[in-house]
């Protein structure tokens, strides 16, 4: 064998290794920083949300919230507390900020302000802090389930609707949901 072709073997043996590398550079994040499970969080919380309006009363719908957003926040924590691959400690110290001051400024939207200000500030603190995830995780799922909140809370404000709180649950809702869907359509496929 001349020298020529041992080069020629090399070359494309350490191509073929940077692109394992690659791959399981991107399987390992994506394995560390799961987005469906915080989504179905999500999909749940507002879907249920109206429902739980009706029956509770509008004026005592923060009361949902309540007890939804810091039983969500606990859900997602020891979701990716107890996963067998953990996010880096950066990305990990972010995410639990962010969700530590978008559970606190929900609270403090519900229950201080309230009126106005609590019908459509909850969905700008999710649109926020899910935007914030998205950029994290590189997820453009979760992206667009901040823009939907961010975009159908405002126009709801914006047009004055009577079923305004319905129609944003609605729309953050169903597009948390079908979000859900594909992250866990993409993760099968990581591991299939």
């Amino acid at each position: 064998m001349n020298s020529a072709s041992q080069s020629n073997s090399s070359a494309d043996e350490a191509r073929q290794l940077v692109g394992d590398i690659e791959t399981w550079s991107n399987q390992g994040r994506r394995m560390s920083s799961p987005v469906w499970f915080p989504l179905l969080c999500v999909a749940v919380a507002v879907l249920a949300a109206v429902p739980a309006a009706i029956v509770l009363g509008e004026s005592r719908s923060g009361l949902y919230w309540a007890v939804m957003a810091p039983a969500t926040a606990i859900a997602s924590g020891w979701f990716f507390a107890t996963r067998r691959v953990q996010p880096p400690v950066k990305l990990g110290v972010v995410v639990l900020l962010t969700g530590a001051v978008m559970l606190v400024a929900t609270m403090a939207l519900v229950w201080i302000l309230g009126g106005p200000v609590a019908a459509v500030g909850p969905w700008l603190v999710l649109g926020i802090g899910l935007g914030i995830f998205a950029l994290v995780w590189r997820s453009i799922t979760t992206a667009l389930v901040a823009v939907a909140s961010l975009v159908s809370a405002t126009a709801v404000a914006l047009a004055d609707l009577d079923v305004g709180y319905a129609l944003v649950a609605l729309v953050v809702g169903l597009v948390a949901a079908v979000a859900v869907f594909v992250e866990l359509i993409r993760d099968d496929t990581i591991h299939a």
